[in-house]
């Protein structure tokens, strides 16, 4: 998908960071006000002015930032069977929608939201989709703009992706757990954050071998755009958002 360049009236930034960075900036925060965390249900969204949320590794997370708060959520899209049988709720975008409602403005002229995780490994993978799909449906039946990196493709390692959102610096940062750390399959670094929207990361094609399946790696150095779009398979801003 097409990166809107009309930044002319965006009001949020959105910055890739690396993960050292994101927990220093978290670890002043109380988790029990900012953190959005486990068991990642609708029941679990919160608002308020700084929120963060941490190990998106197939789950679906996201937000609505208006002028003065931002709503977020992270959501695991296990099935009612399997969440009855973890003694867990289940994913229900019924309660999703009437969670999210419950604490946004629909009136407020700056109302815009991001979405970030689901699973998508092959074009032709359904995985979580369909959820992702209608969390998508919610935010276009209600009008509010949305940026989105989701429906993660089959990069071979996953790291954990976190986000934070920073009202005061009206700014999105994202994060993955794997910058800064050693290559998983070679030398150097697997991926890291190289200057202000720069990101040097590697990228992976499985082949067959006489000795099995192999994974050789390319490296490449590029934007936080080039990067989320190695990551995931739908990459857009809203006109509301920019990178920096």
């Amino acid at each position: 998908m097409k990166i809107n360049s009309d930044n002319t009236s965006f009001q949020s930034k959105i910055k890739f960071i690396d993960y050292k960075t994101f927990k220093e900036k978290i670890r002043r925060l109380n988790k029990k006000k900012h953190e959005v965390g486990y068991p990642w249900t609708a029941d679990t969204m919160k608002k308020g002015k700084n929120l963060f949320t941490t190990s998106l590794l197939d789950c679906i997370a996201g937000g609505v930032v208006d002028n003065n708060s931002v709503t977020m959520f992270h959501i695991c899209t296990t099935s009612r069977a399997e969440a009855k049988r973890k003694r867990q709720k289940g994913f229900s975008i019924k309660n999703f929608e009437r969670r999210l409602l419950e604490k946004i403005d629909l009136a407020k002229d700056s109302l815009h939201g991001f979405i970030l995780g689901g699973v998508q490994m092959l074009e032709t993978s359904k995985y979580n989709v369909k959820q992702l799909n209608k969390i998508k449906k919610v935010f276009e039946t209600h009008n509010i703009p949305y940026s989105i990196f989701a429906a993660r493709r089959d990069v071979h390692f996953f790291g954990r992706f976190g986000m934070l959102f920073c009202n005061k610096e009206d700014t999105l940062y994202i994060t993955n757990t794997l910058t800064g750390e050693r290559g998983i399959n070679g030398r150097g670094l697997e991926m890291d954050v190289i200057g202000d929207n720069r990101v040097m990361y590697h990228t992976y094609k499985k082949i067959n071998t006489p000795r099995g399946v192999d994974y050789p790696r390319q490296q490449h150095e590029g934007s936080a755009e080039d990067f989320l779009k190695s990551q995931f398979r739908e990459v857009s801003l809203c006109k509301l958002d920019s990178f920096t």
